[in-house]
């Protein structure tokens, strides 16, 4: 059975691991990225994970990463503040060359979505969208089964959309904006979003805000789109219903009537897997 190195490049972490061609996750690793390093430096850390993973039986290497991704030239052409070693990094040159193995590269939300489509909450669905809350947040849009990435790789950039409130939609609606109100609150290490779902009192303002802040930027993505599902990734998917039945109600607050009840929200199936098997779906396709 074919195997694949998957890969996917954060600011913060780069996670590794192979996958099978049935979407198993045959073993994962992780390591810090490391930020300050120059260009060559980064790119044989990158080689030196796939050479720690690579068997006879590897058919392929998949990068998820952060950034906005030309596809067709497969590097990554910017949007990429948290790191910025990456604009114009030539990876998969870098590690065909090294490796003699395809490689396939594409922006990490996108990989998230794949890895939804074909293995978790999407699975099944011609169409939905995805929207990443993390750091910030990202999307991706599956129609009628495939990534639609526009003219210039950029599509699904949500987080840029503009609330009319003097910042962006990721500015107000984040994981990471969450956790830094908590602990403006005197919240220690700021992870407090389940607990607050959960009920805790002393943050019932705050979730209330940013869950409707959330729903607000979903309601714009629903009238420009309709995707009829949209599924929540990022690392908050991992408490599931619990969030994505809250932003539901918000949403029917805050949306218009005529859009009210017609558009599901799920939580993402794969947690922080879902970039790694979403990295290896062009090898499925093919």
């Amino acid at each position: 059975m074919k195997q694949f190195i998957a890969i996917d490049i954060g600011g913060t972490n780069i996670k590794y691991g192979i996958v099978s061609q049935n979407g198993d996750v045959l073993s994962s690793r992780e390591i810090s990225t490391p930020a300050s390093a120059d260009k060559t430096v980064f790119l044989q850390t990158l080689g030196a994970l796939v050479r720690e993973l690579k068997n006879e039986e590897t058919a392929g290497i998949g990068i998820a990463t952060l950034g906005a991704v030309d596809e067709k030239k497969r590097c990554i052409t910017g949007m990429c503040d948290n790191l910025p070693i990456l604009k114009d990094l030539p990876v998969a040159d870098y590690l065909e060359n090294e490796f003699d193995l395809p490689v396939s590269v594409m922006n990490d939300v996108k990989a998230t979505a794949l890895g939804e489509a074909g293995f978790g909450a999407g699975k099944g669905l011609d169409t939905f969208f995805c929207v990443a809350l993390g750091t910030g947040i990202g999307g991706a849009f599956v129609y009628e089964g495939k990534i639609i990435n526009g003219v210039h790789g950029t599509a699904g950039e949500v987080g840029y959309l503009w609330s009319g409130r003097g910042k962006c939609y990721e500015e107000l609606a984040s994981a990471k904006c969450f956790s830094d109100e908590s602990k403006r609150l005197g919240e220690n290490d700021g992870k407090v979003l389940e607990p607050a779902l959960n009920g805790d009192p002393r943050y019932a303002e705050l979730l209330e805000r940013w869950s409707k802040d959330v729903a607000y930027g979903i309601a714009d993505i629903i009238y420009v789109l309709d995707p009829g599902t949209i599924i929540i990734g990022g690392a908050v998917s991992a408490i599931g219903e619990l969030l994505t039945e809250r932003i539901s109600e918000q949403l029917e607050k805050v949306i218009c009537p005529d859009f009210k009840g017609k558009t599901r929200i799920l939580p993402a199936k794969n947690g922080n897997a879902s970039n790694m098997l979403g990295a290896i779906a062009p090898f499925l396709r093919k």
